[in-house]
């Protein structure tokens, strides 16, 4: 009876290993079914938002060109002015008396000119004379022919110093009359006066604050950073929509203008501008704005579900299906569409890659295709 229930007992031990075995042999043959998609080709047309900043159409920070006094302001903070407005003078005795000084000069040597081009005239016509006296025969000495030819000659290069001179001095002078001009400082373009730094009794040219700040906001750059991945969807006929703070509910257009066509080494980014005509006002510079960017590329790329996608810390993957087996691709990252993603790297179009991909569809690993989806 002991016996009996022993082999009894081996036989439900062995009956029941042989079947762990088998099962697990079953387990290890399981191939993993899977859904897969073609990769698509497309170029389609996609809204960026993006921050933007804008800018006064031309802001000059206006300094003294010479050293002076305040001696008048005749504008303040959110004056209107005109392209060669008074908007300050300055006094500089030292200044004026400089182009007074250089005037006598310039009148001087005019005058020295006047004289020697009289001695040149004198010393040619003595010449002359002394040539025709010379045709006879012993009238004029050789030694007195050559005296006579040599004071013509110097007194044309001392003719030829004096007209140096005066032009020297009319261009000390000239820049004298200028120095005295600087001290009206006046306005470069039309716009409005932003800052004013400056009282009268001021010493003003010295290095520091500008004495004004002058914009023109008549129109407006709204310069967006264009991050490196859509660089190259932007083009020339490109019109953004944009919104403030201020007015959050009113939305505006501005059509594209010009491209820095570089990145920026610190935010790899590329500077993009877009003109905005503000003459009503409703703008201001220095507002900040929320900029819908439409973008299309160049040329068509590959899309593919985001659910396609395998985020690992090697990188991103996708698993190609190649012969009913998985092969990961490492690919980047593009532009988002939607439940599509754009890719780069080595795919192609119409390859037929798993839609819900994961890490536990290893490299290699056998795969059985469930369904197509086109």
């Amino acid at each position: 009876m002991k016996i009996h229930f022993s082999y009894s007992l081996l036989f439900a031990v062995a009956l029941v290993s042989c079947r762990h075995e088998e099962k697990t042999i079953s387990d290890s043959e399981v191939i993993p079914e899977v859904d897969v998609i073609s990769i698509k080709s497309l170029q389609p047309s996609m809204d960026v938002v993006l921050p933007g900043e804008l800018k006064a159409w031309n802001k000059a920070f206006i300094h003294a060109k010479v050293k002076g006094y305040v001696g008048h302001v005749f504008v303040d903070r959110g004056s209107y002015v005109k392209k060669g407005q008074l908007l300050a003078s300055l006094e500089a005795p030292e200044i004026v008396a400089a182009l007074s000084q250089s005037k006598a000069k310039a009148l001087a040597a005019d005058a020295a000119l006047i004289e020697q081009k009289a001695k040149l005239q004198a010393s040619m016509l003595t010449y002359r004379r002394i040539v025709e006296t010379s045709s006879t025969p012993g009238a004029v000495s050789a030694n007195e022919l050559d005296t006579h030819y040599a004071r013509m000659m110097a007194d044309s290069a001392l003719t030829l110093a004096a007209k140096e001179n005066l032009s020297a001095a009319q261009a000390y002078y000239e820049s004298q009359q200028q120095l005295v001009e600087y001290l009206a400082v006046k306005a470069p373009f039309d716009g409005t006066i932003t800052e004013r730094n400056v009282s009268p009794g001021e010493l003003a040219g010295e290095s520091g604050s500008p004495m004004f700040v002058l914009e023109d906001q008549s129109m407006l750059r709204l310069t967006v950073s264009i991050p490196e991945r859509l660089t190259n969807s932007i083009r020339n006929n490109t019109k953004v929509f944009f919104s403030v703070q201020a007015d959050p509910l009113r939305i505006y257009e501005a059509p594209f203008a010009r491209s820095a066509n570089s990145l920026q080494e610190s935010s790899r980014t590329m500077i993009a501008e877009f003109d905005f005509n503000n003459l009503s006002g409703a703008l201001k510079a220095g507002m900040y704005a929320e900029v819908k960017v439409p973008l299309t590329r160049n040329v068509e790329t590959l899309f593919v579900p985001k659910s396609a996608l395998i985020n690992s810390t090697e990188g991103v993957f996708v698993v190609r299906v190649k012969d009913n087996t998985a092969e990961w691709i490492n690919i980047q990252k593009g532009n988002t569409l939607d439940s599509l993603v754009e890719v780069f790297g080595s795919v192609r179009e119409g390859e037929q890659i798993v839609t819900n991909a994961s890490e536990e569809l290893r490299n290699g690993k056998p795969l059985k295709v469930r369904k197509l989806k086109v």
